[in-house]
């Protein structure tokens, strides 16, 4: 009987000595864990809606400084035929604009409107779907907003302001914001914007169907949504169901009052919990049943690498990331401790990529700055003159090309969806090439014929307007563009590349010494490879050729 009992006890010591530290090691663990995985789901949302505003604004930036460029071509004296085949002329391809009208002071000082375009298929949206705030225009045959004179859209450009609107003005299946400019003689140009690309950018910032991304006005009223789960419809908003017990995110987009949320199920964001506790509760009764043997072997062999992985855990926590846990084996906890590993190897990876980034972005715009500064503090003292200002000029110049390289970079990253159409690349290249032909220095050619092939024009034309600008800063007498079916090959006379940096001018921030070091972050290159990688191509560099295949 004391026997009995004595093992009894033994039995219950040794289940104790084993199961209650591998219990609290466990508790421990899985709270830890918990808030990590609510820290990371509450970062990933944030840094989520950062992107998506991010979008949103770029998208509103990208239509004014279209819209302004256009402003900047209209002849107000022109008739209205003449005006409207100019603004058709400026607005092939129509891409983000729906309409675009131009308004000027006529009898009595009212702002009428003198010319204006439309895409096709909203001007037989608008005749399908009859709207009180529009009417029909002999004088440009075509519908036009009622505006009275004082109102914002019309104002704000005659004080010389861009006005963007905050509410959607939607006709049958298109979303538009209205934005206006001002024009040369107190003009006024006014467009509307398509606002429905942004739902596709918030989209492709979401990833999945099970997050969603929705952008609200200030009466909360829904402009756009990465999956929206439509449940009614109103004339100007569209409500849609929400998670019952959601994890959300909000922020400010930065115009007006408009808001970003983003919104997932918490079961999803915490199945990986979920699941860690089902295994912990698998290996727990296990380790019960295994406990009267193998107590002391279960406590060595369990506790000491989940001690392992807390204290590792804790040094990352710490901001220490070549912390390491240094466990080698080929069980399962082995195999959790490898994946730990290399989830801190990536940390620390993308740590050094952000500090490397910082470095080269705080380089890249410390010399545009410091040189636009002296400048200007020699002009202040009388030093220099206004030749002076063409200097600070080019700077900011640099600095805008700079910052447009990155948020191009940014938008890359972030996964952009591509608008294809079927498109003559051969037609496309000769447009491209003649837009640059008034400021090249050398003669530039364009030969060959090309395939009509799917493709966003925008993009590839982004592509071959940073090669052949790129190769008229190097060339000597000559440049030639060469177009061959599906491929378009750019090539200059200049000292070329050598071999063993071919590679590497398509890296961030990289520049290989050829010659005259030109202005720029060494961004453009590896942008081009992208976009020409994103349509499923290739873009290499030969020496003096760089070879786009699409």
């Amino acid at each position: 009987m004391i026997r009995r009992r004595l093992s009894l006890q033994l039995t219950l010591v040794m289940l104790l000595v084993a199961l209650a530290p591998l219990a609290g090691a466990a508790f421990v663990t899985l709270h830890l864990l918990e808030q990590s995985i609510a820290e990371q789901v509450q970062a990933s949302q944030e840094e989520l809606a950062r992107a998506s505003s991010a979008l949103v604004r770029d998208y509103l930036k990208d239509a004014t400084t279209k819209l302004k460029s256009i402003a900047q071509m209209i002849r107000p004296g022109e008739d209205t035929q003449a005006q409207s085949r100019r603004l058709n002329t400026l607005l092939d391809p129509p891409d983000i604009f729906l309409e675009v009208g131009f308004r000027r002071v006529e009898q009595g000082n009212e702002l009428e409107v003198v010319a204006q375009v439309q895409q096709s298929d909203y001007t037989a949206a608008q005749t399908a779907n009859k709207q009180s705030n529009r009417a029909f225009n002999s004088r440009v045959g075509q519908q036009v907003q009622k505006l009275s004179n004082d109102a914002p859209i019309l104002q704000e450009p005659i004080r010389g302001n861009t006005y963007i609107g905050e509410a959607l003005d939607n006709v049958g299946q298109f979303n538009g914001i209205p934005i206006s400019v001002p024009t040369r003689e107190k003009g006024v140009l006014t467009a509307m914007v398509d606002f429905r690309p942004v739902s596709q950018f918030l989209a492709s910032v979401a990833g999945s169907d099970r997050r969603r991304i929705t952008l609200f006005d200030r009466n909360n009223n829904v402009l756009a949504a990465s999956h929206p789960a439509a449940t009614s419809t109103s004339s100007n908003s569209t409500t849609i169901e929400y998670f019952s017990d959601p994890l959300s995110t909000g922020q400010d987009v930065g115009h007006g009052a408009w808001r970003i949320e983003v919104r997932e199920p918490r079961e999803l964001a915490m199945a990986p919990l979920r699941t860690v506790r089902f295994h912990a509760l698998a290996w727990f009764g296990l380790a019960f049943v295994m406990a009267v043997g193998l107590a002391g072997l279960i406590a060595t062999r369990v506790l000491r690498p989940i001690r392992s992985l807390a204290g590792t855990a804790d040094a990352l926590g710490r901001g220490d990331f070549a912390a390491r846990t240094g466990i080698a084996r080929e069980d399962e906890i082995g195999q959790l401790a490898q994946a730990f590993d290399r989830m801190a190897a990536a940390v620390q990876q993308i740590d050094q990529v952000k500090g490397e980034f910082v470095a080269h972005v705080s380089h890249e715009l410390r010399t545009p700055l410091t040189s636009a500064k002296a400048t200007l503090a020699n002009v202040q003292e009388g030093i220099g003159g206004t030749e002076s200002l063409g200097r600070v000029q080019e700077d900011l110049d640099r600095l805008i090309r700079m910052v447009n390289e990155l948020l191009d970079v940014a938008r890359i990253d972030a996964g952009i969806a591509l608008a294809k159409q079927r498109t003559d690349l051969g037609a496309l290249v000769r447009s491209t090439v003649e837009t640059l032909r008034p400021i090249a220095k050398v003669p530039l050619a364009v030969t060959g014929i090309g395939e009509t092939l799917d493709l966003d024009g925008a993009r590839v034309q982004q592509i071959l307007l940073n090669l052949v600008d790129n190769a008229l800063k190097y060339a000597k007498s000559r440049v030639d563009v060469e177009v061959r079916g599906r491929e378009v090959r750019v090539t200059d006379d200049g000292p070329g590349v050598p071999a063993e940096h071919r590679e590497r001018i398509f890296e961030k921030f990289s520049k290989v010494e050829t010659g005259p070091k030109p202005p720029g972050a060494g961004l453009g290159l590896s942008i081009a490879r992208k976009l020409a990688q994103l349509h499923g191509g290739s873009l290499v560099c030969e020496g003096n050729t760089f070879v786009v295949r699409l």
